[in-house]
């Protein structure tokens, strides 16, 4: 890709689909149905403490910014990987909760 090309505006859904490949490598319509949905599938308590990262070989990376909500996620596990399908399909098979605290 040349400099110009680069500079050339690009429609927002190209440049949106190819963001989602770059971040999960997978089935854009399947993170978008998590990304847009999240607070949706785990509730706001939740999704205020834990956010979705990626889409990798059917495993949701999920962080969390207090090992309290990890517990509280990983208590939840089967349930919400339930409700993931109804918005990514077959896509998602577990999660993987990583504690990040944000400073």
């Amino acid at each position: 890709m040349t400099q110009n090309e680069r500079r050339e505006p690009r429609r927002l859904n190209v440049t949106v689909d190819a963001a989602l490949r770059r971040l999960n490598g997978g089935d854009t319509s399947a993170i978008g149905g998590i990304f847009g949905n999240w607070r949706t599938i785990v509730g706001d308590a939740i999704a205020d403490h834990a956010q979705p990262v990626r889409l990798e070989k059917r495993v949701l990376v999920v962080n969390v910014d207090d090992p309290a909500w990890a517990t509280q996620l990983r208590f939840l596990h089967d349930e919400v990987v339930h409700t993931l399908r109804t918005y990514a399909g077959d896509n998602v098979d577990r999660i993987d909760i990583r504690v990040r605290r944000t400073r």
